[in-house]
């Protein structure tokens, strides 16, 4: 499979951050998810999962039983590749199926079909969390794969070439990124950049995903994909917010001007955002980060980091998969009776 490149952190010189290291906050990323969900996914989802980790190879003593339930609760499971995944859906897992295709056919120089089979076995291998609706699920993934649309992703009638959703998203992306990535030398897989941020303690982390920031790639699924009615969920005609923040984190780490690749089973378009846009995208970054290190630097402990932030249940798609027990906890923690 393909190997992740790391660019090495330069040295940060910072101070002690012990009011980060508190709520197990090493790094920011991408802030384009609440405040709220940030703290209580580094603060509190990540320390029981490495907790109940620790037990389980014998590095803590504990209760496994328990251990074995947070990590079940969690929806844990690990891929093909070997990587644990939480709170699955199958929109996550047919986008980095997507990218393994992608990665293996450009970066791996590997033939079409072994691309598509290693693709195929991460996208087979989904598991959902028990709470959630497996049916559903189910028809989702068999969606990806029925054979019944033509090569230009129409319905196709008998006789007529056919590929299914899966396989045509997987061709868009891979023609996307390497027309993006026209005039490099190779092409170059995920790599970790690390770096700083103006005004801020902590470092910055990003991974882009291809050519040292050069090129992101993001794969739209059909809607409604469990009925009867699928709709190709269209291209954007601009680089949505969340991922111009994540292109403008990249720019600021690797001075690079990235573009942006989203592919559909109908094709595919490749943004570029002005120079305006990541300057503008990376001030809001900067403004949220340093909110987050006040916030951290304001709060004795967990309730009270989480009491200073609107948690967002209603209106965030953060909260969405995650399992309804958990649900409860955080908003008991919150402070919410909602």
């Amino acid at each position: 499979m393909f190997v992740t490149q790391y660019v090495k952190g330069i040295d940060m010189g910072l101070k002690k951050t012990g009011w980060a290291d508190r709520f197990n906050y090493k790094h920011h990323s991408n802030p384009s998810t609440p405040d709220a969900w940030t703290f209580f996914d580094k603060a509190y989802l990540r320390v029981q999962h490495n907790k109940a980790w620790q037990i389980l190879t014998g590095k803590i003593q504990g209760d496994e039983q328990e251990a074995r339930k947070i990590l079940r609760d969690s929806g844990h499971y690990k891929d093909c590749l070997g990587l644990s995944q939480y709170k699955d859906n199958p929109n996550m897992v047919s986008g980095r199926a997507a990218q393994v295709y992608a990665d293996r056919l450009l970066v791996d120089d590997a033939s079409p079909n072994e691309a598509m089979g290693d693709a195929i076995n991460l996208l087979q291998g989904f598991q959902g969390g028990h709470w959630r609706d497996a049916d559903k699920d189910d028809l989702i993934i068999a969606h990806r794969e029925r054979i019944y649309y033509d090569a230009e992703g129409k319905r196709s009638k008998k006789g007529d070439l056919v590929q299914s959703e899966f396989s045509l998203v997987c061709d868009n992306a891979a023609q996307g990124v390497r027309e993006a990535m026209q005039g490099a030398n190779r092409i170059i897989g995920e790599i970790d950049l690390f770096g700083h941020i103006p005004h801020c303690q902590l470092p910055y982390f990003g991974k882009p995903d291809y050519g040292e920031g050069r090129v992101e790639l993001k794969t739209q699924w059909d809607q409604a994909a469990d009925t009867d009615s699928p709709r190709a969920n269209s291209l954007p005609k601009k680089i949505k917010a969340p991922h111009l923040m994540q292109l403008a984190g990249y720019w600021h780490l690797s001075k690079i001007v990235p573009k942006i690749v989203y592919a559909n089973r109908l094709g595919y378009v490749i943004l570029e955002p002005t120079i305006d846009e990541l300057q503008f995208a990376l001030d809001n970054i900067v403004q949220a980060c340093k909110r987050r290190e006040k916030l951290m630097q304001v709060a004795d402990d967990l309730p009270e980091l989480l009491s200073l932030t609107d948690p967002q249940f209603a209106e965030s798609f953060v909260w969405r998969d995650l399992n309804p027990d958990i649900l409860i906890k955080a908003k008991q923690l919150f402070g919410s009776k909602k």
